[in-house]
């Protein structure tokens, strides 16, 4: 099973972050440009403070009739952050996303952001490991008898 450290070099440790002090609508025009579901809101010294995802804004907006996307990002985050080491397998981040029902997980080595992993890069990699361990049985099969 790969572990989380794999996923991240072969997709890329970049981390997309916001400030602690950014407004809603600094947060959407960087989730827009980067094309992704959730930011790592970070302070100046670069610790996780919270995580911002696309649940979390709409959450915040919901029922609200006037939409204010001047409001501190640290209004609407997540606060209390999940992370996953790189050590870590990808099964257990599944496990870990399935039980906290999240779709991101930002993955800390010795106090440092070293990355982030969503479920898209854990369905590829288990799909990926599953294809491998089909073919080495295939192999098997046809080479022994």
């Amino acid at each position: 099973m790969k572990t989380v450290k794999e996923v991240l070099e072969q997709k890329g440790a970049e981390v997309v972050s916001i400030n602690v002090d950014d407004t809603l609508a600094q947060a959407l025009l960087k989730l827009t440009h980067h094309k992704i579901g959730a930011v790592l809101v970070m302070d100046k010294e670069k610790t996780i403070k919270g995580i911002l995802s696309e649940r979390d804004i709409i959450r915040h907006m919901a029922g609200r009739v006037n939409i204010e996307t001047t409001v501190p990002v640290s209004q609407v985050m997540t606060k209390e952050v999940t992370y996953v080491k790189p050590n870590q397998t990808v099964e257990a981040c599944l496990q870990i996303m399935t039980t906290g029902r999240f779709r991101h997980l930002p993955v800390v080595e010795e106090g440092k952001t070293v990355g982030i992993i969503s479920i898209g890069d854990v369905v590829k990699a288990t799909l990926a490991d599953r294809a491998l361990k089909i073919g080495e049985l295939e192999y098997f099969i046809s080479n022994t008898f």
